[in-house]
């Protein structure tokens, strides 16, 4: 009862006024009563898990401590180590039992210390960086689990039954928001779809006329190129008629010619008859 005070003092502003006896159910006594069970077993957990970790390190924490917890917690040390070689050996059930119990008594007599200590509580738990372990999901579960109890401390039947029409108000709303988000999905789905055609549609116009150009452009390459290789020839055959044709020629000229020096010389002869 020693830490009931400290226990609430975790607890915030708004949760505190609900814990108001003015606040609270008709039987607000007994209310009271139960989130302080609570309350003092949420540190008695804490204080549980900041044990395992100071007596890994008692000479640290021996001045704050003091000897009597120091003490405590060696004692129970010793008591751990002897229940964890007992419960390895085989047999003797009743030492065990025995020990067991011992073990018990002395985690309740260090509880009982801390508890009457809160300031040295608080201290250590700011003090002391205790590692993650499953101790922490219990701990947070039962955490919650205070908090369930307080809002069904605090709930009147009358709020209860609010809470409840709530709660179906909220469901049916739910219903019909996943109904509508069906029909939205599916009408986007119809949508999604037909884009989905339209743009398979598309691509297959794109693709044949990618198709049409390629032929075209090879039906071309190939007409250019027969073109090409009839001008060629063509080129070759005239060329060819062009030399037949100045060879003709260079003959015709080399008959005109003879003829011509022929006719001169026909005439010189003339002229020189005719002078004498």
């Amino acid at each position: 009862k020693g830490m009931a005070a400290p226990g609430k003092a975790g607890i915030p502003l708004g949760v505190m006024k609900l814990l108001d006896p003015r606040q609270l159910k008709p039987d607000s006594t007994e209310t009271e009563r139960i989130l302080t069970v609570l309350d003092e077993t949420i540190v008695k957990l804490e204080i549980t898990r900041l044990i395992l970790q100071i007596t890994g390190s008692l000479e640290r924490y021996a001045r704050m401590l003091g000897p009597e917890i120091t003490n405590s917690l060696l004692e129970h040390q010793k008591l751990s180590v002897e229940v964890q070689h007992l419960l390895a050996s085989p047999g003797d059930e009743e030492r065990k039992t025995a020990m067991e119990q011992r073990l018990k008594c002395s985690l309740r007599n260090i509880l009982r210390l801390f508890l009457a200590n809160s300031l040295l509580y608080h201290r250590l738990k700011h003090e002391v960086r205790v590692r993650e372990s499953p101790a922490d999901v219990f701990i947070k579960a039962f955490m919650e689990f205070r908090d369930f109890m307080l809002e069904r401390l605090l709930t009147s039947p009358d709020e209860e039954k609010e809470k409840t029409k709530l709660m179906e108000d909220i469901s049916l709303q739910v219903g019909k928001n996943t109904e509508m988000t069906s029909a939205l999905q599916e009408e986007l789905a119809a949508v999604i779809q037909t884009r989905d055609e339209e743009v398979n549609r598309k691509d297959k116009t794109i693709e044949n006329l990618k198709t049409s150009m390629e032929d075209l452009t090879k039906s071309c390459k190939a007409d250019i190129q027969q073109i090409m290789k009839e001008g060629e020839k063509q080129q070759e055959e005239d060329e060819k008629a062009s030399q037949e044709r100045c060879a003709r020629l260079k003959q015709d000229i080399q008959c005109l010619g003879a003829q011509f020096n022929a006719l001169v010389l026909e005439h010189r002869a003339s002229e020189l008859v005719l002078r004498k």
